[in-house]
């Protein structure tokens, strides 16, 4: 009893499915920002060609304003689509989930696996810049699956887009961190040191 249970937990652990003998309704720590994917996870297995994923939106946003994505998945088996997106590099980013999404864990991840429309399947979502400057990178994961309920013939792709933010407050720098050099709150000390002592010297030369 105990191996058939932990069967099906390994079986539940991925990013989307056709029936309840996975987790059709999604999974965060797909996205490609963690070293996990929905194949390594035992749910999906290869057979397929993996499909082409992208992010469509604003590569740029000013501190607080929000940006209105995409993730587009196109190819593989091209039956049913599941997805995951995270961000990362700028904290306080804040993912807001559209049709057919939901936000867990502070991640989205799809609610129901969407159907593919022709080779196509999009899931739209926005997201609000935080207040900091820096690069955000926004990862996805798009899964393509045959909608059979079996492990094999189905396929992902990751990929991650870059969004510069600016309008808000610089980071700010670690504090005590050796970069090499030489501080001007500690160059003056020594530099007084250095020039009191070569004034001594000439003053003892001119006596």
């Amino acid at each position: 009893m105990r191996s058939f249970l932990s069967s099906v937990g390994a079986v539940v652990v991925c990013l989307v499915a056709g029936s309840a003998s996975a987790n059709s309704t999604g999974m965060p720590g797909r996205s490609g920002k963690q070293s996990v994917s929905c194949t390594a996870s035992g749910c999906h297995g290869g057979g397929a060609s993996a499909p082409t994923v992208t992010l469509e939106g604003p590569s740029a946003l000013t501190a607080g304003q929000t940006g209105n994505y995409s993730l587009v998945i196109t190819g593989g088996p091209a039956v049913k689509a599941g997805m995951n997106v995270a961000t990362d590099g700028v904290a306080g980013a804040t993912l807001t989930a559209g049709s057919g999404t939901k936000l867990v864990n502070g991640e989205l991840t799809h609610s129901l696996p969407k159907a593919f429309t022709g080779t196509t399947a999009r899931f739209d979502f926005s997201l609000v810049a935080p207040a900091t400057n820096g690069t955000l990178k926004v990862f996805a994961a798009g899964n393509s699956v045959n909608g059979d309920t079996q492990a094999t013939g189905d396929a992902h792709a990751t990929t991650s887009l870059d969004v510069v933010i600016t309008g808000g407050t610089d980071p700010v720098p670690d504090e005590g961190k050796d970069e090499g050099g030489c501080s001007a709150t500690a160059g003056g000390p020594l530099l007084g040191a250095v020039f009191a002592v070569l004034a001594a010297r000439r003053r003892r030369r001119a006596n």
